[in-house]
């Protein structure tokens, strides 16, 4: 993930009047038409904002799963959410596109009129005073997508909606369990690897990545090479060993997006090289295409992944 950040005009400025003052202070003009507000506790201070914020910008994939996965619609996300994550089902006529999360378009921010923002610590970093000019700006404590729990339980709290976010958790392990009585015992032996393909780079998604937090859960094993933090990255073809497993699932990209049209060669390139033939998930025909959301980061993608391990039937060899 690019976790490259631009610096703006000014914001040296911001950032020393930001470091004297611990409470983000709020713009009236910006105000939610309520007059309810609390006080947020996040990484980068205090902020008060709308008990029930309904204007509401994020910034950063996996928290505009979090944010959907309460029943609310953002009115800004970042580059590529509507069309590349169709598992969503967010109105392209309602939700305008920000510009990327490292890269936002404050005018069309400002222009919205959000009476929230939220972010993660990992997404902001200089720009959060910029932010805090446009509206209240919750930056949550979170790392990488492998923290999707408590990135849905931060974002429940900054919502208002915790009794939300608690059904939301007990549903899954309502569902996790069935899952696990489900899958044959057999699952517990397999290695199950998660292989993705951008242009110029394959790679596989160790333990601390959102899908490979619901493998976890569901006690499924992993190769060797994909039983670390994120896995190989940036492998050549010569190396398709390091991807192999009792069975493959490759995360492909939904959209007419050029990065979805690119990733598709990527992975036509991959399984016409030799190699591919001598792989033994294809060898036995376990090799399945799964979708975005196994990139995700919410209760909504965590669950249809669950579908998916039953779909394909992982418990059985």
């Amino acid at each position: 993930m690019n976790r490259r950040f631009f610096l703006w005009m000014g914001a040296s400025a911001l950032i020393a009047s930001a470091c004297t003052k611990a409470t983000q202070s709020r713009d009236p003009s910006l105000a939610s038409a309520s007059n309810d507000v609390k006080r947020v506790k996040h990484a980068f201070g205090e902020t008060e904002v709308p008990t029930s914020p309904t204007r509401i910008i994020v910034m950063g994939y996996a928290t505009v799963e979090a944010v959907v996965a309460h029943g609310v619609q953002p009115i800004g996300v970042p580059t590529g959410v509507v069309d590349g994550h169709p598992h969503l089902s967010l109105d392209g006529n309602a939700v305008l596109d920000i510009g990327a999360p490292g890269k936002p378009n404050f005018e069309k921010m400002t222009v919205l009129k959000p009476d929230l923002i939220l972010t993660s610590k990992n997404r902001v970093r200089d720009a959060y005073p910029l932010l805090a000019q446009v509206a209240p700006t919750v930056v949550l404590d979170i790392e990488n997508n492998a923290e999707w729990k408590e990135l849905t339980r931060l974002c429940g709290e900054a919502l208002g909606k915790p009794t939300k976010t608690e059904k939301l958790a007990a549903d899954y392990e309502a569902k996790l369990r069935k899952v696990r009585n489900e899958l044959s015992q057999n699952s517990q032996q397999l290695e199950v690897s998660i292989i993705f393909l951008f242009p110029g780079r394959v790679g596989a998604m160790g333990t601390e990545t959102f899908a490979g937090s619901i493998l976890a859960d569901v006690g499924i094993a992993r190769p060797p090479s994909q039983a670390q933090a994120q896995g190989p990255q940036n492998l050549s073809l010569e190396s398709l060993d390091l991807l192999d497993g009792d069975v493959i699932f490759i995360v492909t990209l939904q959209g007419g997006t050029e990065l979805a049209k690119e990733s598709r060669a990527e992975i036509n390139r991959m399984q016409a090289h030799p190699l591919w033939s001598q792989l033994r998930a294809v060898q036995t025909n376990r090799v399945y295409e799964v979708g975005s959301h196994w990139g995700g980061g919410s209760y909504i993608a965590a669950n249809l992944i669950l579908d998916d391990l039953l779909k394909f039937g992982v418990g059985s060899l």
